[in-house]
């Protein structure tokens, strides 16, 4: 009797196709980007991309995590660029002291470019690139993501061989082609903004969990993934409130396959210890600057009250920053709020925020299931003909995952879960939001499409992962 050898590892038997993927991946976004006008020119003037830099300028001249609206340097290059009569942001005030309204993660990235390549043209260009090789990086991931789920389905025979290799073929040509074809998602390498490295820390996620799921007793890829998640609310905090749903889906499947009652909780619990151990410095620093229990910072109720009010619910749910900036003029009208620092207005604004948002909800809670509802719509809606295709194929691909590998299927739905929660109870920016899920998404719609393309071909599909999991449980 010989013994069946095992197959290598997708990703080292399928190297240079990840090669050719990344290579065309970063020449597509190398000309996409190249073909932006204003590759070295500062931050764009409408949305967050100021406000990350300036805090970034700051941690580069040693002055710590604060703006730097009135500084004359920081100014400069944004007074000499074509678009400066846009950046309102240079008419703001400098409130003193540190500031805990953005996460730290891009800024410190972006301050650390400046302490090697000086604040200027090179510099901005530089910020521009490494968003580049993240969305290079994070598109290589789907397509190793969508190979390895395509091969885990099928146990090739010798007769079947040049079928199955057509049919891996075709997964790589569909996945790839769908990134390429991605147009949305490639206009944020013009900004600095934090969209790029959410999509590769969510993709990287979605990897170190799909590993750990063939070896659900093995706890270092679970603790990847907490690692991975941990990074991705430094750069962007909002991911938080996926955190429960994601421990959940986690602990289902760790449940499901329990080799002894007392040990199933360990692996969600290594998980989130992972994810403490990232962010906890930076929570306790929010803590202790405002005196109060505001982990998260400032910027979370203050915001808020944009996704609750009268224009978000004329405008499908989409965020606006109307109600804030009224907000910001009734603190400006405070008796001694001019002497305040940075952290005592943005408490103020917090608490502000916080009554309003309430006060509005309170008037309006007949809405809120159509506000829910506009949310999603515009949070998934597939407005152009490419994204109805391939967002419906990401749906067919998650049911063909689900069928074949039950314990990947209750991961990734947990992650497309937490994303739907956190929109419909948040607030939408006009699909923005969607934007760190595209990389899965594009493996999803992969394998959606290539396992439709794969029963018209007769081709048997085996239940590998099924009977794998039958033999771990």
């Amino acid at each position: 009797m010989t013994t069946e050898q095992p197959r290598p590892s997708v990703f080292l038997s399928n190297w240079t196709t990840l090669a050719l993927a990344a290579f065309v991946l970063f020449a597509v976004n190398a000309y996409s980007l190249l073909r932006f006008g204003g590759i070295d020119a500062p931050a764009l003037p409408h949305g967050d991309g100021p406000d990350y830099e300036s805090i970034a300028y700051s941690l580069s001249t040693g002055s710590g995590f604060e703006f730097a609206w009135q500084d004359p340097q920081w100014q400069a290059p944004y007074l000499d660029c074509d678009a400066s009569a846009q950046y309102t942001q240079l008419h703001r005030r400098d409130w003193p002291g540190p500031t805990t309204s953005r996460p730290p993660a891009l800024p410190f990235l972006i301050s650390q470019i400046y302490r090697i390549i000086p604040r200027g043209p090179n510099a901005f260009a530089a910020v521009r690139w490494l968003s580049v090789l993240a969305l290079t990086l994070a598109g290589t991931l789907s397509i190793w993501l969508a190979r390895n789920w395509i091969e885990g389905f099928l146990t090739p025979s010798a007769e079947q061989t040049q079928r199955v290799f057509l049919i891996q073929a075709l997964c790589f040509v569909v996945t790839l082609g769908i990134a390429v074809m991605d147009r949305t998602i490639r206009t944020y390498l013009h900004d600095f903004l934090t969209e790029p490295w959410a999509l590769l820390g969510v993709t990287a996620i979605a990897g170190a969990l799909v590993q750990w799921a063939k070896t659900p007793h093995q706890s270092h890829w679970i603790f990847t993934a907490g690692i991975a998640f941990g990074l991705v609310m430094l750069f962007r905090s909002v991911f938080v409130f996926w955190l429960p749903i994601m421990a959940l889906g986690i602990t289902l499947v760790s449940y499901k396959t329990r080799s002894t009652q007392a040990r199933w909780w360990s692996i969600p619990c290594v998980f989130l210890i992972a994810v403490l151990l990232v962010v906890a410095p930076w929570w306790i620093r929010n803590c202790t600057l405002t005196g109060r229990f505001m982990p998260l910072g400032s910027q979370g109720a203050a915001s808020l009250r944009g996704g609750y009010s009268d224009e978000a619910l004329a405008d499908w749910g989409n965020w606006h920053a109307d109600a804030e900036i009224a907000m910001q003029l009734k603190l400006d009208g405070v008796a001694g709020s001019d002497k305040w620092t940075a952290i005592e207005r943005e408490v103020a604004l917090a608490d502000r925020a916080t009554v309003e948002t309430w006060n509005w909800i309170s008037l309006h809670w007949q809405d809120l299931p159509k506000l829910f509802a506009m949310r999603l719509a515009s949070h998934w809606g597939p407005w152009r003909l490419d994204h109805i295709v391939w967002k419906s194929s990401a749906i067919l691909g998650l049911v063909w995952i689900w069928r074949f590998s039950p314990r990947q299927g209750i991961l990734l739905a947990s992650i497309l879960l937490a994303d739907s929660l956190t929109i419909v109870f948040l607030y939408e920016a006009g699909g923005r939001f969607l934007i760190p899920l595209h990389a899965v998404l594009y493996a999803l719609a992969g394998v959606g499409i290539t396992g439709c393309l794969a029963l018209l071909m007769n081709n048997p599909v085996h239940l590998r992962d099924e009977r794998d999991e039958q033999a771990t449980t």
